[in-house]
C-alpha cells in the first residue's frame, strides 16, 4: 500500500473503483493516504474529483506464503513444495540413469518400448511399496509427473507405468491374498510386465457396469479339483484397447463369477497372457502413440487355475457333501465386494491422469513464458516490449499460472486422503473422495486442453515450429479424457448424485432457498458465487427432468426418466462442469484459505470465457 510513499510492504485491499490486487503481506489498514486504484492507474493521494478510495480490509494469505501450495501434511509427511520438487528431481536422474538422455519415441516398435519398461522395473525406477503405503506414494506420483515433464517427456512410457504399476501391481497388492502377493514380489523384479483388462467391445465407456465375460467354476475328476473357465461368450464381450495387450506377461482381467449356475457379479482374477486360448490381436495404427500397443483380447474357454481369483475379500472354496462336490462362495464383510473396491486401482489411475496433465500443462505454460520473455514486440515506432508483457498475453499467463497452482493444491489434497485410504486397506473409498477425484480427472485435462489451444494462439507462428510445445504429444491430453473412466461419463455420474440428494419436498425446497439467500447476500461478486450457479442450474435441471419425465410416452418410470435425462442433453454438463468448478475451489480456499490464485480460478470458472471455449 503506500507506493507513491516508496513503502516497500504491499497489501491488497478493496475499492470501490474495483479490486486493486498488489500481493504480500495483509495489512489492516482503517485509512489510506496513498493508494493505487486499478481503474486509473494513479498512485499518491486522490486528486479531487477521483471517485472515492473506501477502503475495506481484506484477510488475504501472502502469495509467498500460500498462494495454496505452501506445506502439506502427506499422512504425517510434511512434505513441502520444495521437497516435492527434490523428489522429482531425484526420480529424473534416475530415469536418465536407466534410459538415457532424450525425448521417448512416441512411434516406434511396441516391443521395443515396452523393453524400456522392463529397464525402469529392473532399475528399480518405482518400488511395489510405492502404491501400498502413504509415504510410498508420494514416489508413485511424482514419478508420473516427471514422465509428463517436457524436459523429461515420455507420454507412451507414462501410460505403461500406470498400467503395470497402478492397475496391474496395485490391483494384485489391493485384492489378492497374501499367497498371491508374495508371488508377484516374487515376479516384479524379473521384468515381468503386466496389463488390466476390463473394458469391452459392447459395453465401451460403461465398462464396469456391463461385464459380458465370464469365469465358470468348472469341475474336474471326483476329488474336489476345479478350474476357471474364462470365456468370451460374444463379440461385444471381447476385451478392447488393452494397454500394454501385447506385451504383458500378465493381466489382471475382470469377469462374471458363475459358481453353480449363479453369477456372483464382476471379480478379478489373474491371468497369464500366453495361456492356450487367450487371443491377442493389435488394434491397428493410431494418429500418434504407436509406441504404446493397444490390443483387443479375447478368451476361448481359457483354463485357469483355483489359485487365479484374487482372494483377500473373496473366496471360493470346494465343500464335499453327500451328493458329491459342493463350491462354496464366501466373502469378506457384510457383501462381496462391490465394483468400485474390485476396480479401486481406477481410482489412483484418474489422480495419475489428472496430476500429469497439470505437470503437462505447466511444462508447455513454462516454456510458452520463457519465450514470451524473450520475444520483443514493437508496441509503436520507437518501442519494443517483451510479447509476455502484453497486456492480454500477461493476463492469459497469469490466469493460467493461477489455475495450475488451484489444480495442484486440490490434487495434492487427494493424493493424500488416497494414500491415507489406501494404506488403511479396509476396502471401499470414501464416495465423497471418489466424487471429487471424478471432479479432478474431468476438469484438470479439460483446463491443460483448453489453455494450451489458447497458449498457442497467443504466440504466434511459434506455435507451428518442432521446438515449441505444442506438437502431436498434446494428443495424449485427450487420452486423458476418455482413460479410467470417460470425462463425460463422469459428468454424468457427478450430476446423478446431485439429483439423488436431492430428490424429494424438503431438499429441494432447501436448494430453492439456497439460491434466494445466495442471490439476495450477493454471492455472484464473492468466492461463493460458484456454489451459486451450481445450485441454480441444479434446480433448473430438476425443473426439466420433472417436465420431460411427465412429457415422455414411456409407460415405465425408469424409461420415463432415462427420457428425461436424455432430453436434458448439455444442461447436464453445464451442472458437472460447475459442479467440479466448485468442488475444486471450495476444497482448495477451506484448506489453504482464500488466495489471489483462488481468486482468479474462481473468476475464470464463473465467466467460463476466459479459458473454455464451446465445442
Amino acid at each position: 500500500a503506500a507506493a507513491a510513499a516508496g513503502d516497500r510492504r504491499r497489501a491488497r485491499y478493496r475499492c470501490t473503483g474495483g479490486d486493486a490486487s498488489m500481493g504480500g503481506v495483509v495489512l489492516h489498514l482503517q485509512f489510506v493516504r496513498h493508494s493505487v486504484c486499478n481503474l486509473c492507474v494513479h498512485a499518491g493521494p486522490p486528486p479531487v474529483g477521483h471517485h472515492p478510495l473506501a477502503v475495506v480490509p481484506l484477510e488475504v494469505p501472502s502469495r509467498a506464503a500460500a498462494g495454496p501450495l505452501g506445506a502439506l501434511l502427506w499422512g504425517g509427511l510434511s512434505a513441502s513444495v520444495g521437497e516435492l520438487e527434490k523428489k522429482e528431481e531425484e526420480l529424473r536422474l534416475k530415469l536418465v540413469a536407466l534410459l538415457g538422455e532424450g525425448l521417448s519415441d512416441e512411434n516406434e516398435s511396441w516391443q521395443t518400448h515396452a523393453q524400456k519398461l522392463r529397464t525402469l522395473t529392473v532399475g528399480g525406477y518405482l518400488q511395489l511399496d510405492s502404491i501400498t503405503s502413504c509415504e510410498g506414494m508420494l514416489d508413485f506420483f511424482a514419478g508420473h509427473r516427471v514422465l509428463a515433464s517436457q524436459n523429461s517427456l515420455h507420454c507412451s512410457l507414462g501410460i505403461r507405468l500406470t498400467v503395470h504399476y497402478n492397475l496391474f501391481c496395485g490391483t494384485v497388492l489391493a485384492l489378492g491374498s497374501e499367497d498371491q502377493q508374495r508371488w508377484l514380489r516374487k515376479v516384479h523384479p524379473s521384468g515381468a510386465l503386466g496389463c488390466f483388462l476390463l473394458t469391452e467391445v459392447g459395453a465401451g465407456v460403461l465398462s464396469g457396469l456391463v461385464v459380458e465375460t465370464v469365469a465358470t467354476w468348472t469341475w474336474s475328476g471326483d476329488e474336489g479339483d476345479g478350474y476357471f473357465d474364462l470365456h468370451t461368450p460374444s463379440p461385444a464381450a471381447v476385451k478392447t484397447w488393452i494397454s500394454q495387450g501385447l506385451a504383458a506377461d500378465w493381466g489382471v482381467v475382470i469377469a462374471q463369477l458363475v459358481v453353480e449356475g449363479e453369477s456372483r457379479g464382476p471379480h478379478v482374477f489373474i491371468l497369464d497372457m500366453t495361456a492356450p486360448g487367450v487371443t491377442r490381436e493389435s488394434m491397428g495404427s493410431k494418429t500418434t502413440f504407436n509406441a504404446l500397443d493397444n490390443a483387443h483380447v479375447s478368451f476361448d474357454h481359457v483354463r485357469l487355475p483355483s489359485n487365479s481369483l484374487l482372494s483377500k475379500l473373496c473366496s471360493l472354496k470346494p465343500q464335499r457333501e453327500t451328493d458329491g462336490w459342493r463350491a462354496e462362495y464366501t466373502f469378506v464383510g457384510k457383501r462381496p465386494p462391490s465394483f468400485l473396491v474390485i476396480a479401486q486401482r481406477l481410482l489412483s489411475g484418474r489422480l495419475c491422469i489428472s496430476d500429469s496433465a497439470i505437470a503437462y500443462l505447466e511444462g508447455v505454460l513454462g516454456a510458452t513464458q520463457s519465450y514470451a520473455d524473450l520475444r520483443m514486440v514493437w508496441v509503436d515506432k520507437e518501442r519494443k516490449m517483451p510479447l509476455a508483457k502484453l497486456p492480454y498475453m500477461e493476463k492469459m499467463l497469469d490466469t493460467v499460472r493461477a489455475c495450475v497452482s488451484v489444480h495442484k493444491a486440490f490434487l495434492l489434497l487427494l493424493q493424500r486422503e488416497f494414500a491415507e485410504a489406501v494404506e488403511v486397506g479396509d476396502g471401499e473409498v470414501p464416495r465423497d473422495l471418489a466424487t471429487r477425484i471424478a471432479a479432478a480427472k474431468v476438469e484438470a485435462p479439460e483446463l491443460a486442453i483448453k489453455s494450451i489451444s489458447l497458449l498457442r494462439r497467443d504466440v504466434g507462428s511459434f506455435g507451428l515450429m518442432e521446438e515449441s510445445p505444442f506438437g502431436s504429444a498434446n494428443d495424449v491430453l485427450l487420452c486423458c479424457r476418455f482413460a479410467e473412466g470417460d470425462s463425460r461419463v463422469l459428468q454424468q455420474m457427478l450430476v446423478r448424485d446431485l439429483v439423488r440428494a436431492h430428490t424429494g419436498l424438503r431438499p429441494l425446497a432447501g436448494l430453492a432457498w439456497r439460491v434466494v439467500r445466495a442471490w439476495l447476500s450477493g454471492a455472484l461478486h464473492s468466492s461463493a458465487r460458484l456454489g451459486y450457479l451450481r445450485d441454480q442450474q441444479l434446480l433448473k435441471l430438476l425443473w426439466v427432468l420433472r417436465k420431460y419425465a411427465r412429457e415422455s410416452r414411456s409407460t415405465s418410470r425408469a424409461r420415463k426418466e432415462t427420457d428425461a435425462w436424455l432430453r436434458a442433453g448439455d444442461l447436464v454438463y453445464d451442472v458437472a462442469k460447475v459442479h467440479a468448478q466448485q468442488i475444486i475451489h471450495s476444497t482448495v480456499e477451506q484448506s489453504f484459505g482464500r488466495s489471489r490464485d483462488t481468486d482468479i480460478f474462481c473468476t475464470m470458472s464463473a465467466t467460463d470465457c476466459m479459458l473454455c471455449h464451446v465445442y
